[in-house]
């Protein structure tokens, strides 16, 4: 990995060496006129100077009037515009977002008075609607986005128009205009930053520390790929070169007693400070923040819910060099983000067994460098060079490894002996003293042992009694049932029976062994070794065990896998047994994906009309990806390291005239698997699979948007883009080298082309007044090639079995029209409405759905035509509105005291997503053909201003409303699936005299067993995952310096 930027870095020497490139993703341009104020004639040759100064662009007006600068960094200028005679005009607060033109009018006024200086206010921080772009593009600034009720940047974006976001279901995610989870690409200051192994958000940017947060839709530039239905671009703060500023923020739900729904034990704490840096504060700006959050849930339900907690810190930090009076800026950009959170399963819930259920630790590391300069006035480059790293790790036993966790069962016939004597509860695995039947102790203090597990020894042998109950029980029932231990001697009659013994203790993936009892042809095989020796399972050797042929398997027979991990639960011995006793399935996953690129663009305003950009990116990625599930006695495994390549290339030009613009761009895309792939034939020789060099994948997309201004106020615009997407790492490269003559294997397929979609955008944008504005989009997307996977017969050895290959063969078809309502300081209100009619179908939801339906159903037959996808959502109004209250009397109490506070909604009322229903057999009729109840929700957010601090209230779900995220197929609702226990007498009369598990109370009917029956059968069936999230409220404290 140093190898590898230590060869970009000198690369960067070497072409900045050579040159003397702006981006969308992170600078912009301002776009103005220049006129008499009363004739309203145009100014040429009017000169005009970007403020800071030190900056040193400037341009002057040419025969019309008219004057751009280009390639300017995201943030907040002012222009000076003079002109002989004409009294020197300063226009302040202009804002430059990435990818945006900013248009002015600079009306100047004759010279009153000699040396007069003029300063205007730029009247709007934003248009209502932007009529001079070919782009759907919603934009937030960090101010705005601090005061929205949003934990971080994703509830932003689930929240636009045209954004569904799924939280139950396998294509759970984003899903912008009716694509699939994955199809949006995140950029942060720059840098791509979705984890290709799954194609998901990679990166968390605290909102405190996000500048601008821009989110495209349509009819993105060329300059953007791997996406194919949105482009979302954070641009981080920077430091001032001028003071510095900070912030401290707290924030809480310990506003209430700790029994109380509200109280999760929330907590965050946010530390930001920037400005010059010390001694070369004419050169260098630093930004730092610094996060810390966690809760004892993640997402609160409307009760609590154990083993839910999680931790999350993450940091941002950028540096800024820019010399005076030069066009360069070199930008250091970093960033890191650790979440912790440990996974609920409510099938598992009762009893003590989610401590040992699943935790997921992720997170990611970011960086790059960026080097920035004109070449004149009209042109600039931009060199580029990053790494991105994300890893996402869990398993069982808060994610144990696999080699140290283990567990106990009723399957282990040690402890089934103890739960029929009384001394173990397997619900909540506490363990008892071991007592006869009278009640008497069964272990005497004279009871000693010696052996490895105790740690006992002949000269400081452990006593019995002083060992935990559970240990005692182990010894206790070898030694009472044959007689494996003797308890008089402290020892194992044998070492053969202490293996037996010792491979029954837990369920564990290693294994005891006897080098002298081995198979001869085995390595390990030793006549004059009758010891016991322990064998840590190990990954590797396992991997090698399965891909060797009968030779390698019989001398390397300890590096199958042995234990019995996967063979533990506690079965259900009565009715009232719903709930399951067990870890779940035991599992360890490890994922970390690096990926490095190096970046170079040239944009250029070669005229006034006309600006160009070319650009070229290419990216190492490496892989080491682990996983392994002990679901029966052959595990599930796959392990790769792989080092795929991608590179890109674009041009684009757009052309700007008073009432027209027209961009075109044409994208080129290149990916490497650097893999081999099985052959198109699926027979078998021998047992012997082929393989073949996966093949390269090369790919144009071109890009054309129109705008035309039929007034200062109303433009129309189109535009077209082919957009592709290579498939996620995980589905190429799954089980590549798998054995596929056992199980049924899900392989990957290197081979598969990337998955395209070509849309169409019309657009109306008309701005009533500077305060409000109305913008209409229909879009309509084919998207074809879209990745599934498709059962095949192999022929192995000459018998028949089956795999399952990932294919390109899903489709969908995907239209809608979205109107949106947005106003700028409209009585006091800021935000938009917009609402949303849709209609996305298509033959799969996401990449496994065919694997999931199909793999245990080979009856049910194909898709032969689309049916509503999981996210097709018909209507959907959503609005987020900002009002702020302003003091009318700051010389009062009460005016201080009732003005300066600050109002935030946002708000989303939606039509239900389908589901497919079944019969009461189970089986599943048409896809998609039933729909859930709708969704409703309002958040709200209330901040009061202070001098130097604020104090605020966030409320998520305001009035509380329940809203449904998963139905049963049969009954279509969220807690019971239409099957309830019937009462039959004869079948609950056994249980009358035993305990209820409910009250602890001696059943005394056939009817209370089954009330009690039909209560346990409810509370299982009504996950509260079943329902989004409840209410809650946090409460924050904001000091600035």
């Amino acid at each position: 990995m140093f190898m590898k930027f230590k060869f970009y870095f000198l690369l960067t020497l070497i072409i900045v060496s050579v040159l003397d490139a702006q981006s969308d993703r992170v600078s912009g341009k301002i776009r103005g006129k220049a006129i008499d104020a009363m004739t309203k004639d145009v100014l040429v040759g009017a000169n005009i100077l970007l403020l800071p100064v030190e900056g040193g662009r400037g341009t002057m007006t040419n025969e019309n009037g008219e004057f751009v600068i280009p390639n300017i960094m995201s943030g907040f200028y002012s222009i000076k515009v003079s002109y002989m005679g004409y009294a020197t005009t300063i226009i302040q607060n202009i804002e430059v977002s990435p990818g945006a033109t900013t248009e002015i009018l600079c009306s100047m006024s004759v010279e009153a008075i000699e040396g007069q200086e003029v300063n205007v206010v730029a009247e709007s921080m934003e248009n209502t609607v932007d009529v001079k772009s070919v782009v759907t593009q919603v934009k937030y600034s960090g101010d705005q986005l601090y005061k929205m009720p949003v934990s971080n940047f994703t509830d932003v974006i689930a929240n636009a128009g045209g954004v569904v976001k799924t939280e139950a279901g396998r294509s759970r995610g984003i899903h912008m205009r009716g694509g699939r989870s994955g199809e949006v690409a995140f950029y942060v200051d720059g840098i791509l930053t979705n984890d290709p192994v799954d194609r998901s958000q990679g990166v968390q940017i605290d909102k405190e520390s996000i500048d601008v947060l821009t989110i495209s839709k349509g009819g993105f530039s060329a300059e953007f790929g791997e996406a194919m239905s949105g482009i979302v671009t954070v641009v981080t703060k920077s430091g001032s070169k001028q003071n510095y500023s900070g912030n401290l923020i707290f924030e809480t739900d310990q506003v209430s007693n700790n029994n109380s729904i509200y109280n999760n034990n929330y907590g965050k704490y946010n530390l930001q400070f920037g400005g010059p840096f010390p001694g070369l504060n004419k050169y260098l700006s630093f930004y730092l923040s610094g996060s810390y959050a966690g809760s004892d849930i993640v997402s609160p339900r409307s009760i609590k819910l154990p083993h839910s907690s999680y931790t999350h810190p993450m940091g941002t930090f950028k540096m800024t060099f820019s010399p005076p009076t030069s066009g360069f800026n070199a930008i250091i950009s970093a960033s890191f983000e650790d979440k912790a959170t440990e996974s609920y399963s409510h099938s598992i819930s009762k009893g003590d067994w989610l401590r040992d259920y699943y935790k997921t630790l992720e997170g990611s590391r970011r960086l790059s460098l960026q080097i920035q300069n004109t070449l004149g006035k009209n042109t600039a480059w931009r060199l580029m060079i990053s790494t991105f790293e994300h890893y996402n790790n869990y398993g069982s036993g808060e994610n144990t490894s696999y080699k140290d966790f283990h567990y106990l069962s009723t399957r282990l016939d040690w402890v089934n002996y103890a739960e029929n004597n009384g001394w173990y509860d397997p619900k909540t695995r506490v363990w008892k003293e071991l007592t006869d039947a009278n009640g008497l102790p069964l272990i005497s203090d004279n009871y000693f042992v010696i052996d490895d597990l105790s740690g006992g020894t002949n000269n400081t042998p452990a006593q019995l009694s002083s060992l935990p109950f559970e240990e005692q029980a182990f010894y206790y029932y070898y030694y009472t049932q044959g007689n494996q231990f003797d308890l008089s001697t402290g020892m194992w009659s044998s070492e053969s029976e202490k293996v037996t013994a010792y491979n029954q203790r837990w369920h564990e993936a290693g294994s005891w062994y006897i080098p002298a009892f081995l198979d001869e042809e085995s390595n390990y095989y030793n006549s004059t070794d009758s010891t016991a020796h322990f064998d840590e399972f190990d990954e590797k050797e396992y991997a090698s065990y399965l891909f060797g042929d009968d030779d390698f398997q019989r001398s390397n027979d300890l590096w199958a896998y042995l234990g019995n991990m996967h063979n533990g639960y506690y079965y259900d011995r009565d009715i009232f047994n719903v709930y399951t006793f067990g870890p779940g399935r035991p599992r360890s996953h490890k994922s970390v994906s690096t990926h490095s690129s190096i970046e170079f663009q040239l944009n250029t305003q070669w005229s006034m009309r006309n600006a160009a950009k070319f650009g070229f990116k290419t990216t190492s990625s490496t892989m080491d990806y682990r996983d392994i599930q002990f679901a029966n006695q052959n595990p599930y495994f796959d392990s790769y390291n792989y080092e795929p390549l991608s590179g890109s290339a674009y041009a684009e030009n757009t052309y700007e005239n008073n009432d027209f613009i027209l961009m075109s761009g044409l994208r080129w895309d290149y990916f490497d698997p650097n893999v081999e792939s099985l052959k198109t034939s699926l027979l078998v020789d021998d047992g012997v699979v082929e393989r073949q060099p996966a093949k390269v994948k090369i790919k144009l997309s071109p890009r054309l948007g129109i705008n035309f201004n039929a007034s200062d106020k109303t433009a129309i615009y189109t535009n077209y883009g082919y957009f592709v997407q290579f498939p996620q790492y995980s589905e190429m490269y799954q089980n590549v080298y798998a054995d596929i003559s056992s199980g049924l294997p899900l392989v990957g397929n290197p081979n598969i082309t990337p998955e395209e979609t070509i849309q169409y955008q019309f657009g109306l944008a008309h701005k009533f007044s500077q305060t409000l504005g109305l913008e209409i989009i229909s879009f309509f997307k084919d998207q074809m090639n879209l990745a599934t996977n498709r059962t095949y017969p192999v022929l192995i050895d000459g018998q028949v079995a089956s795999v399952t290959v990932m294919e390109m063969e899903d489709y969908a078809k995907i239209k809608g029209i979205e109107f949106k309502l947005k106003l700028n300081n409209f009585s006091n209100l800021t935000g938009d409405i917009d609402y949303t009619w849709m209609s996305a179908k298509g033959t799969g939801s996401s990449n496994r759905e065919y694997y999931y339906l199909y793999i245990f159903d080979s009856d049910r037959p194909l898709p032969v035509k689309e049916y509503p996808m999981e996210f097709d959502i018909t209507h959907s109004v959503k609005f987020n509105l900002n009002y702020y209250l302003p003091t009318r009397n700051s010389n009062s109490f009460i005016g201080r005291l009732t003005g300066d506070w600050n109002f935030n909604f946002q708000g989303n009322l939606a039509t239900g997503a389908p589901y497919t229903p079944s019969d009461i057999y189970g089986k599943a009729q048409e896809i998609g053909s039933k729909r859930m109840p709708g969704y409703k929700s309002l958040d709200m957010r209330v901040e009061k201003y202070f001098n130097n601090f604020s104090m605020y209230l966030d409320i998520r779900n305001v009035f509380n409303w329940i809203n449904t995220t998963y139905v049963y197929s049969f009954s279509g609702e969220p807690d019971t699936n239409g099957r309830p226990p019937v009462f039959e007498r004869s079948r609950y009369l056994q249980y009358i005299g035993q305990t209820n598990p409910i009250n602890g109370n001696m059943i005394s009917s056939a009817e209370e067993a089954y009330d009690t029956h039909l209560q346990l059968w409810r509370s299982l069936l009504n996950n509260p995952y079943n329902y989004s999230s409840a209410r809650y409220f946090h409460f924050g404290i904001n000091l600035w310096f």
